[in-house]
Formats: C-alpha cells, sequence, structure tokens
C-alpha cells in the first residue's frame, strides 16, 4: 500500500450512527486505543469494517448469553455503512451483528 492510500476521499466521509456494541469489544478497543493504537475507537471500527469488508464472507455472530451491549454514537465511513447495508440485505444479518462480528474477527486477529 502506498502512503497516500492511507488518505480517504471525500465521497466517503465519516457519519454519525447508533448503534449497540457488545461490551466485552467495546473495551478491547478503548484498551486497543489508550495502550496499542494511536486512533479513536471509531477509526479502529472503521479499519475492522474494511477488513471484513476485504474478507467478502459476512458471518453471524450471535450475542453471547452473558454478554451486555451498549448504545454507542460512532463516527462510521459512509461506504463502511452502505457495505454493511448490503450485506444487511443480503444475508438478512442485522446490521448491528455484522458490525459486531467486524470487531470480533479484528480483535480474534490482532
Amino acid at each position: 500500500m502506498k502512503i497516500r492510500e492511507k488518505l480517504y476521499t471525500s465521497d466517503n466521509k465519516t457519519i454519525s450512527k447508533s448503534v449497540n456494541i457488545d461490551d466485552r469489544s467495546y473495551e478491547k478497543l478503548k484498551q486497543l486505543t489508550l495502550k496499542v493504537y494511536d486512533a479513536k475507537i471509531s477509526d479502529i471500527i472503521n479499519i475492522a469494517i474494511e477488513e471484513y469488508i476485504e474478507r467478502d464472507t459476512p458471518s453471524f455472530y450471535g450475542k453471547l448469553e452473558d454478554e451486555s451491549v451498549s448504545y454507542r454514537n460512532l463516527r462510521l465511513r459512509k461506504k463502511n455503512i452502505q457495505k454493511l447495508s448490503e450485506y444487511q440485505k443480503k444475508t438478512g444479518i442485522s446490521f448491528t451483528r455484522l458490525l459486531n462480528g467486524a470487531i470480533k474477527e479484528f480483535i480474534e486477529n490482532l
């Protein structure tokens, strides 16, 4: 990847979106922002979504029985929202579960 490819084009702005995020995953992301990456939680989530889209194998990750979720406001990239919405229509898996799946896979692949 060339350095300039790390820049996003103006047609892929971040959009505010509120979604339910699994609390354990959110806490792991929070730790990554504090100890590993110079990034906001939303930045890491956008990268997680982009990796998920690149694999192009949307999967259902059910909420664990003892898992709690919290409604969070994130800044997600327009194209990431569009692609997860496409997956939702194609698979019937909710946007929230797709998003949480992307985060889960990102954390597992660290």
